[in-house]
Order: structure tokens, then C-alpha cells, then sequence
């Protein structure tokens, strides 16, 4: 993502997509810049995963050894797919490939439906 990103501030276009409608066409743009927000927003959602490990919060009445693995191990599960769609967002921004609005959606469900696969798995042991 960071290659990407670096790749269109020093020689991409000058504009890149901010915004897709649902056919997967372009409706606005922006500054080439902007594009370095999105390995920063990768960045953020790794560090809140692995504080999510270090500190597991109560949410049920499972176990005490069940609690503290049950979520932050689902969470690490689902993030290379979440990290999958925001690279191709991020590729698409730039141009390097066209956008299609299924990609990430197909992405973020598997992501649910392998997150609540982990999750509900673990309370079973």
C-alpha cells in the first residue's frame, strides 16, 4: 500500500479517484496526495488490532482464557482480507487497475462471514 501510494506522489497523475459510484465509475477526484491517508488508515487499523490483543475487553460469559483469545484471534484472521481491499482501493485511486465495485464488496463479506466463523468456532472449544 505504501509503495502505491509513494509510487503516485512522485510520478502518478496529477488527480486521483476519491469516490466510485456503484457502477465503479469515477464521480470525484482530488489531490495525489490524499493517497498517502490510506497507508496511514492501515496502519491505524493494525495498531487497533494489536492493542485488541494485548488488552481483550468482556463481552460475554465465556471463560477467562476463552475471552482473551477468542476475538483478538478472529481479528487477526480477517486482516490480510481487510488489508486486500485496501490495497486494490488504494491501486485504483492511482489507476494502476480499473475499479470494480464488487471487488471490495465480495472482500468485506467474506471478511464478516470469516469473522463470525472464528468467532463462533472458538466458543464451541
Amino acid at each position: 500500500i505504501t509503495v502505491i501510494a509513494l509510487y503516485c506522489v512522485l510520478s502518478g497523475p496529477e488527480t486521483i479517484i476519491l469516490h466510485w459510484n456503484i457502477g465503479g465509475e469515477a464521480e470525484s477526484y482530488g489531490s495525489k496526495y490524499l493517497i498517502l491517508a490510506l497507508p496511514v488508515i492501515s496502519f491505524i487499523i493494525f495498531l487497533l488490532i494489536v492493542n485488541q490483543e494485548k488488552h481483550p475487553y468482556d463481552t460475554s460469559l465465556v471463560s477467562e482464557k476463552n475471552r482473551k483469545n477468542r476475538n483478538p484471534k478472529a481479528l487477526c484472521d480477517i486482516m490480510p482480507i481487510l488489508l486486500l481491499a485496501i490495497l486494490y482501493i488504494t491501486a485504483c485511486s492511482v489507476q494502476i487497475i480499473s475499479m470494480s465495485s464488487l471487488v471490495p464488496f465480495f472482500l468485506i463479506i467474506i471478511a464478516i462471514i470469516l469473522f463470525m466463523y472464528k468467532s463462533r468456532k472458538s466458543t464451541k472449544l
